[in-house]
C-alpha cells in the first residue's frame, strides 16, 4: 500500500488569496446557486455555483472550460488555469450556518483511484468540523486540501457564518503526481 493511499488528508503546496476570491464571487447571488440535492444534506443549507461546462462527446473526449461566470473572475480562472491535469468539477460550495452534510462516502474519490477533491477554504470558522474516519481535520482560508473523500466523512457548520470553499475535482495525472510528491 502506497503512502498516499494510507493518509486521509494532504495539505497541498498552494495558497490563494481569500480577499480577491471572495470579491469575485460577490457579484452572483444566492439566485445564481443551485441547491444540491444531496440525502446526506437538508434541503436547502447547502449551495453550488458551477464554473465550468463540459464541451465533446459522445464520440470524442469530454473537457471541461470555463463557463461565462468563470471569465468573469480572473483570479479564480487563473487558479483553474493553474492545474496541469484534467479538471472536472471547479465549482463553489457554501454550506449555510447550523447545517451539516451527515456522513457518507464520495465512492471513487480518492487518489488511488485517479480522482481527486480538492478543496480551498474561502470562509470558514473554528467552529466548522470536518470529520474523515473520525479525524478532524482543520483548513484554514486559502489552503488547498486533498481528502480521500472515498472514506466516510462528514461536516457540521456550528459557526454563526457561511462556510464557502472551491471544490475542485482533478483526474490524477503525472503533473499531479509530482504536486503530491509521490512520482
Amino acid at each position: 500500500m502506497s503512502y498516499i493511499s494510507e493518509m486521509n488528508a494532504l495539505k497541498l503546496p498552494y495558497t490563494f488569496d481569500v480577499s480577491v476570491i471572495k470579491s469575485e464571487i460577490a457579484q452572483f447571488t444566492k439566485k445564481d446557486f443551485y441547491d444540491i440535492y444531496n440525502p446526506s444534506v437538508a434541503i436547502e443549507t447547502l449551495w453550488s455555483k458551477e464554473f465550468i461546462v463540459p464541451i465533446g462527446g459522445p464520440h470524442e473526449p469530454v473537457k471541461f472550460f470555463a463557463n461565462d461566470s468563470l471569465k468573469k473572475c480572473p483570479y479564480l480562472l487563473s487558479i483553474f488555469e493553474l492545474f496541469e491535469c484534467p479538471v472536472e468539477t471547479f465549482r463553489i460550495h457554501s454550506l449555510d450556518p447550523g447545517a451539516s452534510i451527515s456522513p457518507h462516502n464520495d465512492t471513487g474519490f480518492s487518489f488511488e483511484y485517479g480522482k481527486v477533491r480538492l478543496h480551498v477554504p474561502i470562509q470558514t470558522n473554528d467552529n466548522v468540523d470536518i470529520i474523515l474516519e473520525r479525524e478532524q481535520i482543520k483548513m484554514r482560508e486559502g489552503e488547498c486540501w486533498y481528502c480521500n473523500f472515498d472514506k466516510l466523512h462528514e461536516v457540521h457548520n456550528r459557526g454563526n457564518q457561511t462556510r464557502v470553499h472551491l471544490i475542485i475535482d482533478c483526474m490524477v495525472n503525472d503533473w499531479l503526481k509530482e504536486v503530491f510528491n509521490c512520482k
